[in-house]
């Protein structure tokens, strides 16, 4: 089966964002949110042949969780407003 890994890391620095600025819990949102951040990150997807250790150096890559991080902290407020208006 295919994964992007970017997803992993996205879901992972949502995560670590969530933590420090809770955000709506709803699943929508966060799946909306990994979504809109997903759409202009490039995918990642390894052979099979991959090792683990290059697996685990992408998620750990500090320019593309920084990367991120950033578009994260753009579409959360843009997901809650359109997931829930009634609490603007």
């Amino acid at each position: 089966m295919l994964e992007n890994a970017t997803e992993e890391l996205v879901r992972e620095v949502l995560a670590e964002y969530k933590r420090k600025d809770p955000i709506c819990d709803c699943p929508n949102c966060e799946d909306d949110v990994v979504a809109m951040v997903l759409n202009v990150l490039p995918p990642k997807y390894f052979l099979s042949s991959a090792t683990s250790g290059e697996k685990i150096a992408h998620t750990l890559d500090k320019k593309l969780r920084f990367e991120a991080l950033i578009k994260i902290s753009e579409m959360v407020p843009v997901v809650c407003q359109r997931n829930h208006p009634e609490k603007q």
